[in-house]
């Protein structure tokens, strides 16, 4: 499992995350890119769930798929069908693969368009468009930890420069992982999923 976090107030937006992959056999790389930007598009993501599955890398395919879209709908839905199908596939001694969700945020000159995009195996994948206007704080996470650590209440956002607002992001990320590595100390058994680098891209407000 994974963190992840995606921010939007008056200023700005910004998406953040951690960079643990975990493999069978409680191996982790924290290598894994989870935050992206396309700037030609003033777009940026952030992703979780499976990454690897049958030869496709979702996150990657994530970046290839809306950077050769018409529109961020179509490159989210396009995205959604294949992760959808290919987690369906069942695999020799292992169950399909878990839920996939995308957080994005596009700047369309008037205010931001917030995109969340859910996918489990086997379903139509589930997305939601939400427009907001630059004085609307939206606050958005997944992954572990999730009902734990409840969003941050969106108003808490009205009011941070863009440089506090990527600052908070990632201290959101690096709590999910301090909270994974207390269990991990007081239960050995625990499977540390959170970790690594804090990466996060953003973007500012052009007014």
């Amino acid at each position: 499992m994974s963190y992840i976090c995606l921010m939007v107030n008056e200023n700005g937006a910004v998406a953040a995350a951690d960079s643990r992959e975990t493999f069978p056999a409680r191996l982790h790389l924290d290598w894994r890119r989870k935050c992206f930007a396309l700037p030609r598009r003033q777009l940026i993501w952030t992703c979780c769930g499976p990454t690897l599955r049958l030869g496709v890398d979702f996150p990657r395919a994530s970046r290839l798929i809306l950077s050769r879209a018409e529109t961020v709908e179509d490159g989210l839905r396009r995205l959604g069908r294949l992760v959808a199908r290919v987690t369906a596939v069942p695999l020799p001694g292992k169950a399909p693969g878990g839920i996939f969700w995308l957080f994005a945020a596009a700047w369309t000159g008037e205010g931001f368009e917030v995109w969340t995009l859910r996918a489990a195996p086997g379903r139509e994948a589930q997305l939601h468009c939400q427009r907001v206007s630059p004085d609307t704080p939206v606050s958005l996470h997944a992954g572990a930890w999730r009902r734990e650590m409840p969003p941050l209440a969106a108003r808490s956002l009205r009011g941070l420069s863009y440089d506090s607002l990527r600052e908070l992001a990632r201290e959101r990320v690096a709590l999910a992982i301090a909270r994974d590595e207390a269990r991990r100390a007081a239960d050995p058994a625990h499977n540390q999923t959170i970790g690594g680098p804090i990466r996060s891209e953003g973007i500012r407000c052009r007014r």
